[in-house]
């Protein structure tokens, strides 16, 4: 957890140094599935300024993203904003698997088919009120996207997709068409939401 935090200040001062504009702060991590295939992160966490020099996190921000993207816009700081304690990152990966490498945690986004293919299991998926779906029903949405995603230990997280959300993993709770809230578990854990 202390290294999640220390890479989330160094994101912060990275994009204090890139002058990054404000925006309203949220209350919950949030990954946002773009159709174009990009992720966007909001990461929400406690800043004390105490325990980190500003200078120093500075230095580590521009090594860490220069190593990470080597020349490339892979990654980028859309804006940061810090108040009462709280500091809020948005961050926008090209692709899931800029997400993945750079976070150190799993992220696929595709069709059902595809998540199959390499080796996700969906077979207990759910409807909307918890009901399972049929191994007929989930071949049925073959076509359809998915999107799965692994959060850790004592981690919450609001999922966005860009289409009407059809079946998740049981440990999902919708909170919109298109937002899947993921609640913390006692163990690094894969979720999933199957979405038009």
């Amino acid at each position: 957890m202390q290294k999640w935090k220390l890479t989330l200040l160094v994101m912060a001062a990275a994009c204090v140094m890139a002058g990054c504009s404000k925006f309203n702060l949220p209350d919950i991590n949030t990954v946002s599935v773009q159709k174009d295939g990009s992720i966007k992160q909001t990461i929400v966490e406690q800043f004390e300024r105490n325990y980190y020099d500003v200078d120093e996190l500075t230095a580590m921000a521009q090594e860490k993203v220069e190593k990470f993207s080597n020349g490339t816009d892979s990654i980028v700081c859309d804006s940061i904003e810090a108040k009462d304690g709280k500091v809020v990152v948005e961050m926008t990966y090209q692709t899931g698997t800029d997400y993945a490498e750079f976070n150190n945690r799993e992220l696929f986004s595709g069709t059902v088919a595809e998540a199959n293919a390499q080796g996700y299991s969906l077979k207990d998926a759910v409807t909307e009120d918890g009901t399972d779906i049929s191994e007929e029903q989930l071949a049925e949405v073959n076509e359809n996207h998915v999107v799965v995603i692994q959060t850790k230990e004592g981690e919450e997280l609001d999922v966005e997709v860009y289409g009407k959300i059809l079946y998740t993993s049981g440990n999902i709770i919708l909170s919109g068409k298109k937002v899947a809230y993921i609640a913390p578990e006692g163990e690094d854990m894969l979720s999933y939401i199957i979405f038009q």
